[in-house]
């Protein structure tokens, strides 16, 4: 029979959490406070979501996980670590990320893109120290561009988003991002199931995959709860960001 190890399955959920959130809660990118307040919930994009009953229900769990279990997480976490070393874990992360958006770039024909990237990763790999430093934002030609996935990829190819879906633990998504979500773990190196990372050096990923977790948690957080304040409806302000969010994303 096989064994399960519940550890790393919390992990993964964890992960799960700060890829498809993070994407949701950009600060660069994501809708304003102001698109949320007073919003008329009967505008805005037509969007597919049969499984709203169960929907709901899910996003009242992640709602329960998010104020009991990651707020504390993150007020503790910002506590304790001082801001250039938030910010530092903060681009470390997002440099190891460096594989999806070289792929998404590449699917799309973003030559430009996919230099960039690749530019940015050999100089924050090098110059600075693994990516905790971000020089090359310093860099004429090789400034920070928006972030891409595969879901985005699969968008310019013409896939439909599918049902808008509610993911426990992850959030919100829809069926296009979730499968794109999977492709990604199989181009990423670092991770499952295809990845490069030998057996004795996976506790050690593991451990990095809860510290970008943690480290991701406080900005998730906030715009969370920011979004649920000012929303009438939060569920359906959430379905609505989200799914504009993407296909802006997609269109640019």
């Amino acid at each position: 029979m096989k064994k399960y190890n519940f550890k790393r399955i919390a992990v993964t959920l964890l992960l799960g959490a700060s890829i498809i959130t993070g994407s949701l809660w950009a600060e660069d990118d994501f809708l304003s406070d102001e698109d949320f307040f007073m919003e008329d919930l009967d505008s805005g994009p037509e969007i597919s979501d049969p499984l709203e009953f169960i929907n709901r229900y899910t996003f009242e769990f992640n709602d329960f996980v998010y104020l009991n279990l990651l707020e504390p997480l993150a007020n503790a976490y910002q506590t304790v670590t001082p801001d250039h070393v938030e910010q530092g874990a903060t681009n470390f992360f997002r440099n190891l990320g460096y594989p999806v958006r070289l792929a998404s770039n590449v699917l799309q024909g973003r030559v430009r893109g996919a230099w960039v990237e690749t530019g940015r990763f050999a100089i924050n790999s090098t110059v600075g120290l693994f990516g905790v430093l971000d020089p090359a934002d310093q860099m004429d030609g090789f400034e920070r561009i928006p972030s891409e996935d595969i879901g985005q990829a699969l968008g310019s190819w013409g896939v439909g988003e599918g049902p808008y879906l509610v993911l426990p633990f992850l959030g919100p998504s829809n069926a296009r991002d979730f499968a794109g979500y999977g492709v990604g773990r199989v181009v990423n190196p670092l991770q499952e199931p295809y990845t490069m990372v030998s057996d004795w050096d996976r506790e050690l990923r593991w451990g990095l995959t809860a510290v970008e977790f943690i480290n991701a948690s406080p900005s998730i957080l906030e715009r969370y709860e920011r979004l649920k304040g000012s929303a009438i409806d939060p569920y359906s302000a959430l379905k609505r960001g989200y799914t504009e969010f993407r296909r802006g994303q997609i269109e640019r």
